[in-house]
């Protein structure tokens, strides 16, 4: 049988497995963590599964803010300037994918891979308990600009079957009550019905029991990968802080981390860490039964099972780096002003920070890697969870196609 070992148990990882053991690969999971799902986004991200809010991050709007970014301006985004040259091909490559033209193909590209993954887990989700639900979601604009530019999007997007729908602030309270009680004033809503919500990190544990039991999947916890290893162009090994582990065929799934790690083998990864931050706090009975993103203070709100889940802030910083509890209150105040009775702040509140993996056209990298042996999954950016379902699928088909090509 075909061994392969996919490095990183985040759901990205977990679904690769899953696509690669449906095509008769003999799989060996590694991650850091103790149990799948723990170091990484697919623990404390949104929660949302947004099918059809895949805008590309670089935009004509994101490069105007630029400066503001800068200085600070913006609670909701921060931009450090880093001197690393990693960083300057990045931040280019960023730019000059924000023009007009290249933000709407990038969108729709996303759009086309989001549906497919859509269906695969229409597929996969009745077998796994993780709080699924498919109650839609609203995109909240506090300025008349904002519902243009959202109307004139949502049109291209309903060529290919989005179905979204622009609502007066009436409309949109009167589909989903919470709002009622918003904190703010908004001017129009866009409705996305076929949007779900669900909790990655439950999926990833109830995946990991089919994984072992249909599959006989193999997974090795608390072992961190710290380089890869080719000799004359094809993968040898992998090196963790236990030893090296013989590998001539692996998938590098390790989000923001996968860039230094494809680096020690000579592959370079357009990835630059966007760090965020979630809250989880018990929801009340005004929590939202729909998806809300307030697009203006960059935070959704996702109500999973009787939780909820808020996610938001986006800092391009330096790689990688940790918990930083004034970013986390920007994040908890922002939250209490939008929805403040949606969930039970004053009680007890799990604090996240975790970062995306964002390539500078928002689109994820899949395949081949000039390493031999050595495939790639990674660059998902905010929509690691809505994707991984599509690029599983692509990246088992690579992997197939690898070896016949061999």
């Amino acid at each position: 049988m075909r061994e392969i070992t996919v490095l990183g148990a985040g759901v990205v990882g977990m679904t690769s497995a899953y696509e690669l053991a449906r095509k008769g690969f003999a799989v060996t999971i590694v991650d850091a963590a103790a149990s799948p799902a723990e170091a990484g986004a697919s623990f404390g991200n949104g929660s949302q599964l947004s099918y059809f809010y895949t805008d590309a991050m670089a935009s004509p709007s994101m490069a105007a803010s630029l400066p503001k970014y800068l200085l600070g301006r913006d609670p909701a985004f921060r931009l450090e300037v880093i001197l690393s040259p990693r960083f300057l091909e990045w931040g280019l490559r960023f730019l000059a994918n924000s023009t007009q033209a290249r933000f709407e193909r990038n969108t729709i590209d996303v759009l086309k891979l989001a549906m497919h993954s859509r269906k695969e887990f229409a597929e996969l989700s009745g077998r796994i308990a993780f709080d699924h639900s498919r109650t839609g979601k609203l995109n909240l604009y506090s300025s008349k600009e904002g519902v243009e530019k959202a109307r004139q999007l949502s049109d291209l997007k309903n060529r290919f079957g989005a179905d979204q729908a622009m609502l007066t602030p009436d409309e949109a309270i009167a589909r989903e009550p919470a709002l009622a009680h918003y904190g703010h004033s908004f001017v129009g809503a866009l409705w996305s019905p076929y949007d779900e919500s669900g909790d990655s990190h439950l999926f990833c544990l109830g995946l990991r029991s089919i994984l072992e039991s249909d599959f006989g999947v193999q997974f090795k916890f608390n072992t961190r990968i710290i380089g890869i290893n080719a000799k004359s162009g094809r993968l040898t090994s992998l090196t963790t802080e236990e030893g090296e582990i013989p590998c001539s065929k692996a998938v590098l799934c390790l989000g923001s981390w996968t860039a230094p790690i494809a680096r020690s083998a000579g592959v370079h990864v357009p990835i630059w860490p966007v760090q965020g931050y979630s809250m989880t706090v018990a929801a009340t009975a005004h929590a939202p039964s729909s998806n809300i993103t307030d697009v203006s203070r960059k935070t959704v709100f996702c109500r999973i099972g009787n939780r909820l889940r808020v996610a938001g802030l986006a800092d391009i910083r330096r790689e990688n780096v940790g918990f930083r509890k004034d970013r986390f209150s920007t994040l908890f105040e922002t939250a209490r002003g939008i929805l403040p009775k949606a969930g039970q702040y004053d009680e007890e509140v799990s604090a996240w920070t975790g970062s995306r993996p964002v390539t500078p056209n928002s689109q994820p990298i899949v395949g081949r890697s000039k390493v031999n042996g050595l495939l790639l999954n990674c660059g998902h950016g905010t929509l690691g969870w809505t994707l991984s379902m599509a690029t599983a699928k692509v990246l088992a088909e690579s992997a197939v196609n690898s070896i016949s090509g061999s």
